[in-house]
């Protein structure tokens, strides 16, 4: 019986949408493979659409940045250490970050990067892309500049990022400092805009203690003699670019145990947060961490969220909640995290989980941030700045100081083997003449030659005078 020829079946392509939605929950490194699976695919995921559906499945995680400095006379580069899913810090470089770089903010996954050169770059760690603006002002002396200065955020309502740089007032000399003037630039614009602020506000505040981004706005602490805080939270509007300033609650912090609090600002679920730690008087350590959340911004209302004893432990900055857990470091050398088990809690040194071993660099050059991998493009906006692409489309590379320890041991390794090749050669230049030695033959007797005037020398056919 002839065999039938088999038919070749097709299959049905599946709808966008269910294709979309099996695409909205892969990671950043698979989507980006998947782009060069068909064009159907590439323009799925490259559309905003899809990639702010993306943002909003992704999961926050912690990103530590080490601004570079010297520790015990070593120095060391600006290094990210992101964590994956599982809390376990990457194995990874950003080839992005460069040895120079600060860190002044980070925003759906974008990074705003300063460093001494004339422009801010602003990058996309997880696709490798980056951008860069030119600074809005010329400082005489780059000690007039700093990367504190500058911040940067998102306004879902106009879907605009923009860059922030408080410009330091004629006095910034002076203890503490204030700025007037907001300098705004909105990425796909050409130029720097000054906003002008209702009254002088700290840029001491902004130095110390940041900015966050938040619901559209950008807030910072600044002074407020009249409140029990001594503090005003200011939130700027990214989309009409106003300001407004925000009393936080009636709290007396008066404890004979405890000292003065210190103020952070930090963002906790998408809203503004105000945390005061303060360190017992006995040991000088921290002791107490309450964190307050701006629950209506209307009626200017705030709740507290956690009240947390901290045990000797402190928290990272700005960020240091991050979903169920807080981060914190022992001051020396680790930073920890543990479980938010409730409301007000003390926490449980037996239940800390250890992040990562910071050692031997300095907790004061360390920022955290929260962070998420996404798709966000900048060559849309390529008009307003210079964007480069990366050289290899995973866009990671082993980090800094791996690569460099890395050739260092590739050079003493070649060091090494070329003296192991030295010592043989001189092994055998020895045996070579021992073996030279044994063939020749021997020279007569000194003793039975009668000195002469002339130099004595030795001829195949016995000693001669010359």
């Amino acid at each position: 019986m002839a065999m039938q020829p088999t038919k070749k079946k097709r299959v049905a392509s599946l709808p966008q949408d269910i294709i979309e939605l099996v695409l909205v929950r892969l990671p950043v490194s698979n989507l980006l493979r998947c782009r060069v699976v068909c064009k159907q695919w590439d323009g799925i995921i490259r559309d905003p659409q899809f990639t702010m559906a993306h943002l909003r499945h992704a999961q926050p995680r912690p990103l530590l940045f080490f601004q570079r400095g010297e520790t015990y006379g070593k120095s060391f580069p600006s290094e990210a250490v992101l964590f994956d899913e599982a809390w376990l810090p990457s194995t990874r470089g950003v080839p992005v970050i460069e040895p120079d770089d600060f860190m002044c903010a980070s925003c759906n996954g974008l990074v705003c990067l300063y460093s001494d050169k004339s422009t801010i770059k602003i990058a996309n760690l997880a696709t490798g892309e980056s951008m860069h603006l030119a600074k809005p002002v010329k400082y005489k002396h780059s000690m007039d500049d700093h990367s504190s200065f500058y911040s940067f955020g998102f306004s879902p309502a106009t879907n605009e990022y923009k860059v922030l740089h408080f410009l330091p007032g004629e006095e910034r000399h002076h203890v503490g400092g204030s700025f007037s003037v907001i300098q705004v630039y909105t990425l796909g614009d050409e130029k720097w805009r000054d906003v002008r602020t209702e009254q002088a506000l700290s840029l001491f505040c902004v130095k110390q203690t940041g900015v966050v981004n938040a619901d559209g706005a950008m807030y910072w602490l600044t002074k407020d003699e009249e409140s029990s805080w001594r503090r005003a939270v200011v939130s700027f509007d990214l989309r009409d670019e106003r300001q407004k300033l925000i009393r936080l609650p009636e709290v007396i912090f008066a404890d004979p145990a405890f000292g003065n609090p210190l103020y952070r600002i930090t963002e906790i679920d998408s809203k503004v947060s105000v945390a005061a730690v303060q360190a017992r008087r006995d040991s000088g350590l921290a002791g107490r961490l309450h964190v307050w959340t701006l629950d209506n911004k209307v009626k200017q209302s705030w709740i507290l969220k956690h009240s947390i004893e901290l045990s000797a432990l402190y928290i990272l900055r700005p960020h240091f909640i991050y979903g169920d857990k807080i981060a914190m470091h022992s001051g020396n050398d680790g930073i920890y995290c543990h479980e938010l088990t409730s409301q007000k809690f003390t926490i449980d040194v037996t239940k800390l989980a250890k992040l990562l071993d910071f050692s031997p660099r300095w907790i004061g050059h360390m920022q955290s941030y929260m962070y998420v991998k996404s798709l966000v493009r900048l060559d849309a906006y390529k008009k307003a700045g210079i964007v480069c692409t990366p050289r290899r489309k995973e866009g990671w590379r082993l980090k800094k100081w791996e690569a460099w320890e890395h050739e260092r041991s590739e050079v003493e390794e070649l060091w090494r083997a070329g003296h192991g090749i030295q010592q043989r050669m001189h092994e055998l230049a020895r045996m070579m003449g021992v073996a030279i030695s044994l063939n020749l033959p021997a020279p007569p007797d000194q003793s039975r030659i009668a000195p002469s005037d002339g130099l004595i020398g030795w001829s195949r056919g016995g000693w001669r005078t010359c």
